[in-house]
């Protein structure tokens, strides 16, 4: 009997202290001591591994979420800020999207981008390295004077090899068509530079179709790259008024990783326009040629021309 007695007293304390202890814990996450959220971040250009060269503008485009609000965006280079943006919303923006540049040094270097929230949240920072090569001197290329055979004359055997250079004649003589005097020819101009084979740009996608005046305009292109390894390019988009040859502007330059396969890039939304009235645009995507710094227009897969995005802008 007293046996009996004893366990139930137990089991009536061991129970009522489980109860105190919900209580606790029920009390402790009432008084905000749960861990507070927090924005995520994701950097969307450049890839892991992209090159550069030293002085380029490398353009960081990054998408920030957030229940309460992302209030600021932070870029960091190597663990120091250069760079933070706030959305046109003062209050904050569940989605906001960034693109940010930095000048480019020699070196191998981390890229970061924190979010903030209204309640002073930070994000877990978005990694990203990539390379920066340093820039190559210029070369100044050396001109050897030539000296003109007289009319008539036969180059030696030991002068053979000059004589197949062009010579010019002395100053205000008037060049002689002949044999060993020929006036000097200008020499070919540069071929143009083309996409390697199996690079094309498939589509371009205008947002909004109609756009408003001094509102950016985003560009969307889908690139088709058929080689079986990835493909680096810095590209961007011209826009255009139809049957005008001069743009009315670009976009940023881009660089960016293609992956073999179809994959869709967005162009950095920085380019806007005032207009008085309805105004059409043609929107055309390019690449620039990292060495030369020459500049060539994608074409579609089946090779019937480039792509190209018809889109308003109105009042």
């Amino acid at each position: 009997m007293y046996f009996r007695l004893l366990r139930a007293t137990l089991f009536v304390l061991l129970v009522g202290s489980l109860g105190t202890l919900a209580c606790d814990l029920s009390s402790l996450s009432s008084f905000g001591l749960a861990q507070a959220s927090k924005p995520k971040v994701t950097i969307q250009s450049p890839s892991a591994g992209t090159q550069f060269r030293e002085g380029d503008d490398v353009t960081i485009q990054s998408i920030s979420t957030d229940n309460t609000g992302v209030v600021r965006v932070e870029l960091l280079v190597d663990g120091a800020t250069v760079r933070a943006d706030a959305p046109p919303i003062a209050t904050g923006q569940t989605s906001f999207t960034v693109a940010q540049k930095w000048k480019a040094t020699a070196g191998t270097h981390t890229l970061s981008v924190r979010a903030f929230n209204a309640s002073g949240g930070a994000s877990d920072p978005a990694l990203v390295s990539i390379t920066v090569a340093a820039a190559e001197a210029p070369t100044v290329p050396i001109i050897l004077p030539t000296v003109p055979l007289p009319l008539g004359s036969t180059p030696s055997s030991s002068a053979s090899s000059a004589s197949s250079l062009p010579t010019l004649p002395p100053s205000g003589a008037t060049p002689v068509a002949s044999a060993t005097n020929r006036p000097p020819t200008r020499p070919p101009s540069s071929p143009t530079i083309n996409a390697p084979p199996g690079i094309w740009a498939v589509a371009i996608n205008v947002d909004p179709a109609s756009a408003k005046r001094g509102v950016f305009v985003s560009f969307n292109v889908t690139f088709l790259n058929t080689t079986a390894t990835p493909q680096g390019f810095r590209w961007f988009i011209k826009i255009y008024e139809p049957d005008a040859r001069n743009s009315k502007g670009e976009t940023s330059k881009l660089n960016s990783t293609f992956p073999p396969g179809t994959t869709t890039l967005q162009a950095p939304a920085d380019w806007k326009i005032n207009v008085s009235e309805c105004t059409p645009y043609i929107a055309r995507v390019f690449w620039e040629d990292p060495g030369s710094k020459q500049v060539t227009e994608f074409i579609k897969p089946d090779q019937a021309g480039p792509p190209a995005a018809n889109f308003n802008v109105c009042p």
